[in-house]
């Protein structure tokens, strides 16, 4: 197989530097919305917060690390973009993912996922937030079919996902969630 170009390392670079921006974006729309006041810290891939009392309580925090135990009783770690500590055990993991071109990183998430849902059970409830600019990866419908093991799955397609409109249906299903558990 031949070494990747520089154009596909700075597709990736790109790629990596945006999902980075938007998972930042995402906390702090996530503290404004859901945020016990006074508790974010950190920023970006550091970033952790509290869950408003009034919601029941938990935390919220970036980059958080979630582990299985595989059918063999090795363990694995999974890095959740974002994940929801809830009262009685509950979690929620948040992933995104921007415009893939290739499948491999749809199928990995989706395949974490799923072996997260087999070892964690009930108390794991998995959204997958698929971001697709004009023109570019593989279509919401094809990412969608790849990540059954996702309880939720958004796809921002051909819109601008900084535009904090695009992210309302989203940040409701995450409220929903949190009162729910």
């Amino acid at each position: 197989m031949p070494a990747p170009t520089r154009k596909v390392w700075r597709t990736r670079l790109a790629s990596e530097q945006y999902e980075e921006s938007l998972l930042e974006f995402l906390i702090f729309a996530l503290y404004a919305r859901v945020g016990e006041p006074g508790t974010l810290r950190g920023e970006g891939r550091t970033a952790r917060f509290e869950i408003h009392k009034t919601l029941g309580g938990g935390a919220c925090a970036a980059q958080a690390p979630l582990t299985c135990t595989l059918p063999q009783g090795r363990t694995l770690t999974h890095t959740a973009d974002i994940l929801v500590t809830l009262p009685r055990g509950k979690l929620l993991a948040i992933e995104l993912k921007w415009a893939a071109s290739e499948l491999d990183p749809i199928k990995a998430r989706a395949y974490d996922m799923l072996l997260l849902k087999q070892s964690l059970g009930e108390k794991l409830w998995g959204m997958l937030i698929y971001l697709r600019p004009a023109g570019g990866g593989i279509t919401g419908e094809q990412a969608r079919e790849i990540c059954f093991p996702f309880d939720q799955f958004f796809a921002i397609e051909h819109q601008d996902p900084q535009n904090p409109a695009a992210w309302v249906p989203i940040l409701d299903q995450i409220e929903k969630m949190i009162q729910q558990k």
